[in-house]
């Protein structure tokens, strides 16, 4: 295994990790009412994934590092559903 595959291994772990603590920050902000929502941890997660999605095209095919982006996206759709409708 060489350097840059460690580095691609760790990079999608720590995504994931990122993804699934922001998809829970906001489900309990959106649904429960508990907390604050994290607009950082959003926004680094957001520029995290765009930018080693740019240095390692194969971490998209991982479903534990896309799934969380998919939640989000849904989050923000049901978000916006409810601000304009």
């Amino acid at each position: 295994m060489n350097n840059n595959d460690r580095i691609e291994k760790i990079a999608s772990v720590l995504l994931s990790l990122i993804g699934i603590v922001s998809v829970i920050d906001t489900f309990l902000f959106q649904f429960l009412s508990i907390g604050e929502q994290q607009n950082n941890l959003s926004l680094a997660y957001c520029a995290s994934f765009i930018l080693l999605s740019t240095q390692f095209p194969d971490i998209l095919k991982k479903k534990y590092v896309v799934i969380p982006l998919y939640i989000m996206i849904l989050q923000m759709l049901y978000s916006f559903s409810l601000r304009f409708f």
